[in-house]
């Protein structure tokens, strides 16, 4: 990104003061304090005994339930699905084991660390556990043709983000999906840096199939977004100031508080996620006339219902809520008691992140996510100080 010279002219620019243009849809490239030009690399975290012990006992509670959301959303999903393998891509202390296990009956599970000491800490937790897997395995490293590492559920949980390069991410992406054989889930932090590398991967995947259907002259798709898009279009946040992330209420035990000198019991853990699924996206009940279970139907339609992609707004008489719907379009939907008493009533008590079946009374076009108009060196030197410093905010 450009960063403008001192200009003398300008009696809104300080002296030894540099403005940074920032392009529309894009953050402020991070500098050095001492020399502006320099662009700061970022730190990659190492994780030896006692940064084990610490992610264990400050992150690992939040982790876990963030984990276990999204593995429950993907139970109710599919209540057909039923792993009994599990490859998981930077287990750490083994939150994604604990979490499957409350779930399904899992067999044979392979966990993937490059740090000993935190796989050290989660063989130390399986020990002390009353049930494990038939079969439990951790390894430093996952080559892109390792043997019996394919599994039916593939997981790799806040681990993407702390790969050093998008070229590392996204050869990493491809290896855990040659290794999916059925489910791949990809759960990170809810930074916009975290969804922008679990937006990218989900657009790397959807492209690999294609390609793969174009070499072989497949017409069905190859894969489908499972959650939290109802679509295999892209991200409608792309190129926007915002990003598509949502929030977990976790319980903080008491280990937990102290380690973080925290006198709240509980927390709000944000993530970004997405979960991918090989075989095309299921037809559409309603407009196939199919007969099926109430279940069945249930989860074959709520593969074409909008989700809920932050806290709606709930007032007196109306609730708005924001939706990424089936088209690949933010809006915001009004639903009012006048209009249908059902679709209200379940408003009211929809939260951040459900699917919602109902039709709105109003739609319009969500703002917020609109690419902003470009500034130009001369709009900025219009400027005051202010108002200069929030584009690099």
């Amino acid at each position: 990104m450009p960063l403008q010279e001192e200009d003398n002219s300008n009696p809104h620019v300080l002296p030894g003061e540099r403005l940074q243009i920032v392009e529309p849809g894009k953050r402020p490239a991070p500098s050095s304090l001492i020399n502006p030009l320099v662009r700061l690399k970022p730190h990659v975290i190492e994780y030896g005994p006692g940064e084990s012990f610490a992610y264990t006992a400050a992150f690992a509670p939040g982790a876990y339930g963030v984990i276990f959301n999204v593995l429950t959303e993907l139970h109710n999903r599919l209540p057909e699905f039923s792993p009994k393998s599990i490859l998981d891509f930077g287990n750490g202390p083994g939150s994604v084991l604990w979490a499957a296990q409350d779930i399904w009956d899992i067999r044979r599970y392979v966990g993937i660390d490059s740090s000993e000491s935190m796989i050290a800490c989660a063989e130390s937790i399986l020990d002390l556990a009353d049930r494990r897997p038939e079969s439990v395995e951790f390894l430093r490293y996952l080559a892109p043709e390792q043997p019996n590492t394919r599994a039916d559920l593939v997981v790799s949980a806040f681990a993407l983000s702390e790969l050093p390069s998008d070229a590392a991410r996204q050869t990493t992406v491809e290896t855990l999906w040659n290794n999916t054989k059925d489910t791949l889930v990809l759960i990170d932090h809810g930074t916009p840096n975290s969804a922008r590398v679990i937006s990218q991967a989900r657009d790397f995947l959807i492209n690999l199939a294609s390609q793969d259907n174009a070499s072989t002259n497949s017409l069905p798709s190859e894969i489908h977004t499972v959650a939290p898009f109802p679509n295999e279009l892209k991200d409608p946040s792309n190129d926007t100031p915002a990003w598509i992330h949502f929030s977990q209420r976790v319980q903080r035990p008491m280990f937990t508080m102290r380690t973080k000198h925290s006198k709240a019991n509980n927390e709000m853990v944000h993530y970004s996620y997405i979960i991918m699924r090989r075989g095309p996206r299921p037809a559409n009940v309603q407009a196939n006339n199919e007969q099926c279970s109430d279940e069945h139907r249930l989860a074959k339609e709520a593969f074409y219902w909008p989700r809920i992609i932050m806290p709606p707004i709930k007032r007196k008489g109306h609730v708005v809520a924001d939706m990424c719907t089936v088209e690949g379009k933010l809006e915001r939907w009004t639903f009012t008691k006048t209009h249908d008493k059902q679709a209200y009533r379940d408003a009211r008590k929809a939260s951040w992140g459900d699917l919602f079946p109902h039709e709105p009374k109003s739609v319009s076009l969500r703002t917020y996510f609109s690419a902003p108009e470009p500034i130009t060196p001369e709009q900025a030197k219009q400027m005051n100080r202010k108002q200069r410093r929030s584009l690099t905010t």
